[in-house]
């Protein structure tokens, strides 16, 4: 009987085991995908080239960094590859510097949308030099919080358990927790309040003038649903990191999870960016109009019709008459 039982859990943990590697690699082709085409999209058009799409840029680049840490570390995991502390610590340090470049990169976007709503008057914050310095500010801050985690011992390898700092290291579990989640709420919290602040305060005829405030406002709810979105994907790892240092045996589910919500939420992210982000939208329709025109098969162009004087004319035989009467031989037919 127990024999048996232990069969059935090793089969059903085999099954789910194949269903979360489903879903992780095509939640990764999304996403890839995804962030690869909104990439080409803002290299190669130029009405894209503004310091607000500059940000995404970054964001998806960010993503796709992401993406390829997260992809190594479940490969080591799901192979059951043997390691040491160092290179455990390594891939835990990449992770998180990873994960804190992707969420500090929408701090960023928050900090620009409040540039364009609120500090409009100083140009100088809407060039895109002043972005690049953001750009560059959220890589060296990225770089800089995780090194707890690469310089500490608090990070050692244990078989079939993620390389992340251990719950009984407290000081440095809520360190970790304060920059990943409770700072990045505050700031926008604080940021999009002021940006809605001020676009509900303004009087009627300075909103008309700054139409664009209520786009911000959208804007700035719209990344707010992002980031909701990817934060809730890392819910399952802070889960499985509480329960995984408090039992000794972790249930698979929480597991598999956990390996596959992050590649979710990231899938999910990219392609409400492309649908939230209006002008990334129309150019994409452009873009896939002109890329798949040349599959379609020719059609019979329709002549435009125009009534004038109460009369309905084609245009193209305006043009036949035109000729008829400047050429000669129809003249003598």
């Amino acid at each position: 009987m127990t024999t048996n039982t232990s069969g059935m859990q090793l089969n059903s943990m085999n099954i789910g085991l194949y269903v979360s590697m489903i879903m992780y690699t095509l939640s990764i082709i999304i996403a890839t995908t995804a962030c690869l085409l909104i990439i080409i999209l803002i290299i190669i058009t130029r009405n894209l080239h503004s310091s607000t799409n500059l940000l995404v840029l970054s964001t998806c680049v960010s993503t796709l960094f992401y993406l390829i840490i997260s992809t190594i570390n479940a490969f080591i995991f799901y192979t059951a590859s043997s390691s040491t502390d160092w290179p455990c610590r390594i891939r835990g340090y990449l992770y998180y510097f990873s994960l804190i470049i992707v969420i500090y990169s929408y701090i960023i976007q928050a900090i620009s949308r409040l540039f364009w709503t609120v500090l409009y008057k100083y140009r100088c914050l809407l060039s895109i030099k002043y972005h690049l310095y953001l750009i560059i500010f959220n890589i060296s801050i990225s770089f800089l919080l995780p090194l707890p985690s690469l310089i500490t011992k608090d990070i050692v390898y244990v078989p079939f358990k993620m390389c992340l700092v251990s719950m009984k290291y407290k000081i440095h579990t809520f360190y970790l927790l304060t920059i990943v989640i409770i700072i990045p709420i505050v700031m926008f919290t604080i940021l999009y309040g002021i940006i809605y602040y001020h676009t509900i305060h303004s009087t009627a005829n300075f909103r008309q003038l700054l139409h664009g405030a209520k786009r911000d406002a959208r804007l700035a709810r719209n990344i707010l649903i992002l980031l909701s979105i990817f934060l809730f994907g890392g819910i399952p790892s802070v889960i499985y990191s509480i329960v995984s240092n408090q039992v000794e045996s972790t249930p698979s589910v929480l597991f598999l999870m956990t390996i596959t919500a992050p590649s979710i939420a990231i899938a999910i992210v990219i392609i409400m960016t492309i649908v939230l982000t209006r002008d990334i939208q129309q150019v994409l329709k452009v873009r896939w109009i002109e890329w798949f025109s040349c599959c379609k098969s020719s059609t019979t162009r329709v002549q435009p019709i125009t009534n004038t004087n109460n009369r309905i004319i084609n245009p193209t035989n305006i043009q036949k008459s035109q000729q008829n009467k400047t050429n000669p031989l129809n003249t003598h037919r």
